[in-house]
């Protein structure tokens, strides 16, 4: 049953690397902060964060063969 479920998910890189750092952003924000504006701005910030750096990452790493 579950191999039903895995031909239906089928992710790029980019979007499995955007829903990871939804998630661990949104997991850091409610661990870090008490107050939900607190949590909406730590939020977008480790969102922006983790997609800027992954994102410049990949872009430094592009030239390089595998």
């Amino acid at each position: 049953m579950l191999w039903l479920l895995a031909d239906a998910l089928v992710l790029t890189h980019l979007q499995a690397m955007a829903l990871f750092a939804f998630f661990t952003s949104l997991v850091f924000a409610f661990l870090a902060k008490k107050r939900l504006s607190e949590r909406a701005k730590y939020f977008l910030w480790s969102l922006l964060a983790f997609l800027l750096i992954a994102i410049g990452l990949g872009w430094l790493m592009f030239p390089f063969p595998r």
